[in-house]
């Protein structure tokens, strides 16, 4: 199913922060260099294409800083969540679970009594090559993550990368990578096992409910509605989530596509409303967001026209549900 993966506006700032020249990758990526709005979903293919185009635009220093996860934790759930496990094992779970919501990744755990091995893949089952730079960053935010946990420089056993490996990173890293037809990472289980100092139950007992809520709403869904609701939100923050748009990039007469959606017992207006209901969930959970700025993302025109459609899908108030994940936010 083809997926959407949100880019805020910032990210050109945090690229920039790092040294990296943003309206360059925009440009490389086919992203707009000016957002009105406060972002924007892009599709996978996008999304692996804007990788691309950050690692022809990146040095080995700031990819090092590009890794650190004391700057992207506060936008990154998962990583967050990871934080405040009890240990690196626990932390490289939870992260392996919820790594989906970041782009489409999958972190592949595996467990013996001697180590702990983190695997990285997209979610073709590595039918499309990983980047070198996602391959680099992954496994040293991996690190990084465990070192900032535990307060300690962990190094790891092993690490086998597809790529060579710059000579800064191996310095990072502390062990000589080894070159392999899989990016894989090894620890020791008494190195997972070191207590996290950052450990925080409370906040992972709010986060968990929210990031298990955000999978479902990702589940794969191999239905024709799905297809259509996955391509109106990349198409409704940019204005343009019409059923002729929507046939246009499907390929599809829009006689043919409301036939379609008929024979899935539902409409073009209720998938619109069902994408809308999904990203203002999202959108809501960003306290920078209005809810004027929401509705009008979300193709509102009028702002308690919006109120009130949220409150059909929710039974919640748009202030209700700001309060109730508000330490989220």
């Amino acid at each position: 199913m083809k997926r959407a993966y949100w880019i805020g506006k910032e990210y050109k700032i945090y690229l920039e922060s790092y040294g990296i020249p943003s309206e360059r990758v925009y440009r490389i990526a086919g992203l707009p260099l000016h957002m009105e709005k406060e972002g924007i979903y892009i599709s996978r293919d996008k999304y692996i294409k804007l990788m691309d185009a950050i690692e022809e635009s990146i040095d080995d220093e700031s990819m090092i800083k590009y890794s650190d996860i004391s700057q992207i934790f506060a936008f990154s759930p998962p990583i967050f969540a990871g934080l405040c496990a009890s240990n690196g094992l626990e932390c490289f779970k939870r992260v392996a679970e919820y790594k989906k919501l970041i782009g489409p990744f999958i972190v592949i755990i595996e467990v013996t009594d001697e180590e702990l091995t983190i695997r990285f893949t997209f979610d073709d089952e590595e039918k499309t090559k990983l980047p070198r730079l996602v391959a680099l960053t992954e496994n040293m935010s991996m690190i990084n993550m465990i070192r900032t946990g535990t307060g300690l420089k962990i190094i790891p056993t092993k690490i086998e990368l597809v790529e060579e490996c710059p000579e800064k990173i191996i310095e990072y890293f502390g062990v000589e990578p080894v070159i392999s037809d899989v990016n894989r990472l090894h620890f020791t289980i008494n190195d997972v096992k070191k207590p996290f100092l950052t450990e925080n139950n409370m906040m992972w007992n709010y986060l968990e409910p929210e990031l298990k809520k955000r999978m479902q709403e990702l589940e794969i869904d191999e239905s024709f509605s799905a297809k259509v609701r996955s391509l109106l939100m990349e198409l409704i923050p940019a204005g343009n989530g019409t059923i002729e748009v929507v046939a246009k990039d499907m390929a599809l007469s829009k006689r043919t596509l409301q036939r379609k959606l008929s024979e899935e017992n539902t409409t073009f207006i209720k998938q619109v409303n069902h994408a809308r209901e999904l990203m203002a969930k999202n959108f809501l959970m960003n306290s920078v967001l209005s809810t004027e700025e929401v509705a009008y993302l979300l193709g509102y025109s009028d702002m308690y026209v919006f109120m009130r459609a949220f409150r059909q899908w929710t039974g919640m108030t748009v202030k209700q549900f700001r309060l109730k994940h508000e330490v989220n936010a």
